[in-house]
This record gives structure tokens, sequence and C-alpha cells, in this order.
């Protein structure tokens, strides 16, 4: 049984005990005059299943202001000719607002910037070669803008800007290292201008000072503890780094930002990533929040890089997703199939597919139109990309046919926005139809015709329905047997032949009427099914989040009058309420999963899986002495739902043995609490040895981290 099998069980036991009348809700207070939610546009933070996120790296876009192409007159920073990759080309965010109409036309509903704050200001020389901060991702100052991209006051125009033309603004945030060890700043870290320490003066105990991690390091210690590529590695478990980076995301909150992509999440702890998350979704407007957790295809990481949402709270960029479909479109690696059987064990292995943020193109890997300078192929592959399960993400200059070797060398100047291109045009129509039907947004995927270079897939979300017919290849396939949830009657292309589509005729049976789908063909169909009578919920966002968050609700058949949402069978109380979006406060419930329903009249929407936490979540650090044998691992478990309530099965992350036999783990937990826990041995059989004695008493702190004393195993 899947994972997920196993939480669809649960909750659709629940669900049917609610409509037979076994379950009896806690009433909820009556509310007089409950607003309407507003679920288009940039009011829906949380949730960003309709929307089409383009990414571009602020510095290579466009040029708005020439004044701060190189605001300290460095050496070896700026190149105004645009042709040396490792300078500063002059992009900022007047450049992007100048763009805005570009981006709107677009479809686009989203961009995802570079990280705004402030970078390290000098050129890094590494065997012979200068290179600077353009892409963001050397902090110096969380919490003052870069020079380079504009002031508060610009940041401020261009979020407004975004938002009086329907686009949300993410932000790339890089929390797990600041700059090199051995530049001229030695990795400095500034709250506003002042300086906290350096990699090499480091009284506060800022950084992890372990080294790079070399490529064979690969355990979760090396990865969370060493630096990546000479970044000094900030020692999240400090409770001076955790507040920091607490508050200085507090302040980008406070100017209007929409969402978050969280840079490098491998490289951070479980618990650090589990209090940053519940932290932003305390927030009384929660944004999206989703993290780069970086893996190949296979890999050996996959089920940890699968569950980590589940853990954390944080959503993940689909390298998956990613890797099959460069592989399947790209250099033919893959087969269509290969595609088809991605999507199904995807849809097996994550609780929230739908959340998972889906891309092809990106600043790390060669460009698609390089790996496949077939135009008709690249349409192909975007019109997987924009009609799969998932957020898309587009990268700047994909819609213009931009190309590069590799992911450096993919980010070039932007030339060209021109607004024909064919690609322009698909993802403007294909974002209209990811706005406008819910099967695109919440669907399930099912296949119903596939060969090597042939996928033919259907998205359905209760009646709503798209129909999707793929060619990869340079021949046409006879389309023969296919069937169709779609209802009877004739279908026109939805993309009125831009991909060479055809129209098709479904019969009262669901027997599609054969065609010829040609030479890199593409062809779309939908159903989009009259106002539901039946609440229908597609998403829940946050995912993780506790008593008194904010949750948002989107789905369909709501009704304009407003019922009731509940978390198992406590009601919440609603905030506000529309046919398709509900907010409300989640309501004080036994920690752990929860249900989430939406209940109009005698009618009980379909469960949605919602995890709360035991109140405000802080980092402690556990401690313990002992020996184990060969393939033994040191796990905590106690009397909380963080700490698993006493369940050794499954346990919780294994401990880190750096020094053997001492044994240690950050780990999130609720505060202000008095927390009961014991240790376990539990080896790869999954046999377990309960330590003896007492139970451990430990209070958690009101912010912030603790450590535990050192405990020694007792017998």
């Amino acid at each position: 049984m899947t994972r997920k099998t196993k939480l669809n069980t649960i909750v659709v036991t629940v669900i049917t005990l609610i409509l037979v009348g076994r379950v009896s809700f806690t009433n909820p207070s009556k509310v007089v005059a409950i607003p309407e939610c507003n679920a288009a546009g940039v009011t829906n933070r949380a949730n960003y299943q309709s929307d089409v996120i383009y990414q571009l790296m602020t510095d290579r876009f466009a040029d708005g202001d020439l004044a701060n192409n190189n605001p300290y007159s460095k050496s070896n920073s700026y190149d105004p000719s645009h042709t040396d990759i490792n300078k500063y080309f002059g992009g900022d965010w007047q450049g992007i607002i100048d763009q805005i109409d570009y981006l709107k036309n677009m479809g686009v509903t989203a961009i995802w910037i570079t990280a705004p704050y402030n970078n390290h200001d000098d050129p890094y020389l590494e065997n012979g070669t200068y290179y600077n901060a353009y892409h963001g991702y050397w902090a110096k100052d969380f919490f003052v803008p870069d020079e380079h991209w504009g002031d508060w006051a610009k940041f401020d125009d261009l979020v407004a800007t975004a938002h009086n033309n329907g686009i949300k603004v993410v932000i790339d945030y890089a929390p797990n290292h600041t700059s090199q060890t051995d530049n001229v700043e030695a990795g400095a870290l500034y709250q506003n201008g002042t300086l906290l320490g350096r990699y090499d003066d480091d009284p506060l105990g800022l950084f992890h000072r372990l080294g790079t991690r070399a490529d064979y390091q690969i355990s979760k210690f090396e990865y969370q503890n060493y630096a990546l590529a000479n970044l000094a590695d900030l020692s999240t478990e400090n409770a001076i780094v955790q507040d920091y980076l607490n508050d200085s995301i507090d302040v980008w909150l406070s100017h209007g930002i929409d969402g978050i992509r969280n840079d490098a999440t491998l490289h951070q702890s479980d618990a650090f990533r589990t209090v940053f998350s519940d932290h932003i979704n305390a927030n009384p407007d929660p944004v999206f929040h989703f993290g780069e957790y970086f893996i190949s295809t296979p890999d050996a990481k996959y089920d940890d890089y699968a569950t980590s949402p589940d853990r954390t709270g944080i959503q993940i960029l689909d390298f998956e997703f990613a890797n099959t479909a460069r592989a399947t479109f790209g250099d033919f690696s893959k087969t269509m199939e290969d595609l088809k059987n991605m999507i199904n064990y995807t849809a097996d292995d994550y609780t929230y597919e739908n959340n998972a943020v889906t891309w092809l193109d990106s600043h790390d890997k060669s460009r698609l139109a390089t790996i496949q300078p077939n135009r008709e192929i690249s349409h192909a592959a975007l019109s997987f990309l924009l009609t799969s399960r998932g957020i898309p993400v587009i990268y700047y200059g994909t819609e213009q046919y931009m190309t590069g070797i590799n992911g450096d060398a993919g980010r070039t100047w932007m030339t060209d926005f021109n607004q024909t291109t064919t690609v322009y045009q698909l993802i403007k129509t294909l974002s209209d139809l990811r706005k406008s039907n819910p099967a695109i947004q919440y669907g399930t995927t099912g296949f119903r015709w596939e060969n090597d270079n042939v996928l033919v897939y259907e998205r359905q979300f209760y009646n709503n329905i798209v129909l999707i017919a793929i060619n990869r290849s340079g021949t046409t396939y006879n389309i023969s047997g296919l069937s169709t949830n779609l209802p009877s009657g004739n279908y026109n292309d939805y993309l009125g032949g831009l991909l060479n589509g055809n129209n098709i005729t479904v019969g009262t049976n669901g027997a599609v009427t054969p065609f010829g789908l040609g030479p890199t063909e593409v062809g779309v169909w939908e159903f989009r099914s009259p106002n539901a009578t039946v609440p229908q919920i597609g998403t829940v966002g946050p995912t993780m989040g506790r008593s008194g968050n904010l949750v948002t609700i989107d789905g369909d058949g709501f009704s304009p009058t407003p019922g009731a949402v509940y978390f198992g069978s406590t009601a919440a109380t609603v905030q506000c309420w529309s046919n398709n979006e509900i907010k409300v406060i989640v309501p004080s419930v036994t920690p752990g999963p929860q249900n989430v329903t939406v209940v109009v009249g005698e009618n009980a929407s379909n469960p949605f899986l919602h995890k709360i936490l035991s109140g405000p979540q802080v980092q402690v650090i556990f401690h313990e002495n002992a020996t184990t044998s060969m393939g033994q691992n040191i796990y905590v478990v106690g009397n909380n739902y963080e700490l698993g309530d006493w369940s050794s099965s499954p346990p919780s992350i294994a401990f880190w043995n750096p020094n053997y036999p001492d044994w240690y783990l950050p780990v999130n937990v609720s505060a202000s609490t008095t927390i009961e826990f014991k240790y376990i041995k539990r080896d790869e059989a999954g046999v377990v040895t309960w330590e003896g004695g007492s139970n451990h008493l430990f209070i958690t702190p009101p912010n912030g981290t603790a450590d535990t004393p050192n405990f020694i195993w007792q017998p």
C-alpha cells in the first residue's frame, strides 16, 4: 500500500462517517455578514495552482536605471556589453516594471525574482577569473535591498505594479549560507549594516566551520553541516541565526511579497526548515513557500525528497518531473512511457502533487533549446509542462528560444521581448486554460493512449476534464481505440491549431473517433462543468500549520451562501467565503493530520489532509552518548506529536554522530513546553531497543533554540 493510499483510507473513512451521521460536529459559532473572498488575482497568496510562474534573473532581464549598474564603481564588476557572464549586466527592478505589460500579456501571474537582499559587493577572484553576485546567492545582509536592483521605494513600486497587473511576486531566499569563506569579507553576515561576524572571526558561532562538502560525502550530516561550494554555511541551530532569518523574512513579508523560493533546502536540517516554515505560516496572511531540494534521477535521496513537504511544510521544486521531462523531450534518452510512469509514481509518492513546482529550464541547467534545437519538439515539451499536475515555471527567455550549454551559459541578457513567438502565444493560451478549468489546477492524471513517442492523457477534477495529445516525433500516428471521460460531442482544439491540433468527436460511450496525430502535433480539448452543486476541495494552503493560523481553501461548488468548514470534527472560524475560495482560522484541535472538509447544507466535500503542529515551533538540539552495533542508529521519541507521541514506528530522523559515541540532532518541537522523551536504537531491519530508566524531561525555549544536556544511554 502506498503512502497516499494509506492516507486516503483514513480520510475516506472519516468522510463516510460524516455523511451517515456517525460523527457529531461541534456547532460553528454563528457568523454575521461573512465577507466574500476574492478568489482571483493576488489576494490568494497561499495557493498557486491556477498560476504560471515566470522565473527571471533580475540582473539579466531589463535595465531600467543606468545609475545602479555599478553602484560602487568596482573594477571587474560590470560589463555594459553583456558578454562576460560572470559580471553584472545592469538589470534591475525598474527594468521589470518597464516590462510588466510583456509579462502580463504572456499570461504570467507570478514572477520569481532574484534574491532581493544585499549581496557581497566585491568581485571574487578564483583561478584568474572574477565572479560577481549578480545571481543573488552570496548574501551579505538579509535585511536590506541590494543596491544593484534598487532601494526600498523601488521594491515597493515593483510589488505594487505587479499586483496592479494581477501578478504575484515570489522572492528567492537562501538561508543556508552567505558568501565565500575566503573572499575579502570572509563570508561576513550583517544586519541592517551592522557586522555580526565573519567565517574567520566568529565569536557568536554563526557558521559551521567544517569546510566544503566533497562529492563523496553524502550523509545528511555532511549535506547539512558542510559548506556548499565554499559558501560560509550558516549554523541554523544557533538561536541567533534562527532569529535573524525569521526576522529578516518578516521584513520582506511586510513589503508585500506573495511567495518564497527557498534555496538549497537539501542543505538545511528538517528542524530548521520546519521552524522557518511554521514562522512564515503563522504570518497573518501566509504565502506559498517552495524549496530547492536538488536531486538527480535516479537518486538515493528520492524518498527523503518526496516526503520533505510532509515533514517541513515546504513544497518541492520538482526535480523528478524536470529530469524526466528534459530527458524525454531533450535528448530522447527517455520515452513518453517513461514520462507517464513518472507522473504515476509521483502521484503515489507526493502527498500534494499539485503543489509541486514544475519546470523544464532553470538557471542551473542547460537550456532546453540547446539540448533540443527542434522548436516544434520544444513546443510539445512546454505543452506538457503547462497542462501537467503541479505549478509550472517558465524560465526567462524560454519564450524567445534562448540557448545555453549549461546553467551559467544560459544566464544571458534578455535581448528580445517579441510577443508573437509561438511559445509566447502558447504560454498565454494555456495560462488562460489553467485559470479557467479546475481540471488543470487540481485534477488527477489518467493516461489514455501511449507509445514511445505519443502520450494522450486526461486531467480531471470531478466533471471538469481536459484531454491532451502530444506527439514528440516526426511521424504521424493513427490514434484509434481512444476513450475519454469527455461528454459526447464535438470538441475544437483549445489551442486553435497553434500546434496543428485538430478537432475531435466523442461518442456516447466516450469513444473518440480515430484521428491522425501529426509530427510534433499537440491537441488540447476541454470540458468545463457548469457550477458544481456540491463542495469540491481542490487544495488547502498552507498544508501545515497550527491552531490560530489562516488557511485558504480553493475549489468549486462552495456556493455563494456560507456553510461550515471542519478540521476533523471541529468547526473553524470563517474569515471569508465565495463559491471558489474560503479562508478560515484553524481551530484548536489535536495535533497531527486532520481532514479538512467543507459542509454546505447536507453536502460534505472531499477531505483534504492538513498537518497540525502542537504550537509555535522551536529547535531543540538533543544529545545522547550511546554505543551501538553495526547498522544501528539513535532516535528520539516522546510525549508530543513532533516526537511521535511515543511511537517508534516509523521513527523520526536518525541522529548524527560525527564524534561517536556522542550523538546529536536538531529537532523541531513546541515552544515553552515541558517534554518527556527517551532515546531508542533502531537497526536496518527495524528492530527497536528502548532506553531504560525514567523519561527525560526538558523545558523547551519560548523562541530560538536550546540544547538538552548530554544524556548517557540508560540500560
